[in-house]
């Protein structure tokens, strides 16, 4: 399965309109076809899954107990987002809650995260590889052997 990875500069229209980067709108194209699920699961990143990638950990989620509470908030959570279909230029809507929630305007950083795409304010995306790894979790990287 091919994977997603690298990270692009990329930027949201006055509409509301992530424009992809055309390397990764190719991968998606190719890989999984023009339709995406657009959420966010953590309140500074917004994700674009492929549709058969969100409808199998759907899958795997309605699959748990209805009655477990974390499966539940996932669910609530996740679905405030929408499905969309990629237009030929690359544009994908990001609904106006979630844009507001994860607060991406303008200038964003597209990265590839395996099996999605995050998109993170380009502040946060700075702050983040200016945050260094602590000695805990480089030592917790190593015993992963990576």
């Amino acid at each position: 399965m091919e994977h997603f990875r690298g990270s692009f500069q990329a930027s949201i229209d006055d509409k509301g309109r992530l424009k992809l980067p055309a390397r990764l709108k190719s991968q998606l194209e190719s890989w999984y076809g023009n339709t995406v699920f657009v959420t966010s699961l953590l309140p500074h990143e917004l994700r674009v899954y492929p549709i058969s990638v969100w409808e199998e950990l759907e899958r795997r989620a309605l699959a748990r107990p209805s009655l477990d509470p974390l499966v539940a908030r996932l669910l609530e959570h996740a679905n405030y987002g929408q499905e969309q279909e990629v237009d030929s230029q690359g544009r994908v809507l990001v609904p106006a809650l979630v844009r507001e929630v994860v607060n991406v305007t303008s200038e964003v950083v597209v990265s590839g995260r395996g099996r999605f795409l995050a998109v993170v304010a380009r502040e946060r995306a700075q702050a983040e590889l200016a945050t260094p790894f602590t000695h805990e979790e480089l030592a917790a990287l190593a015993a992963l052997e990576l």
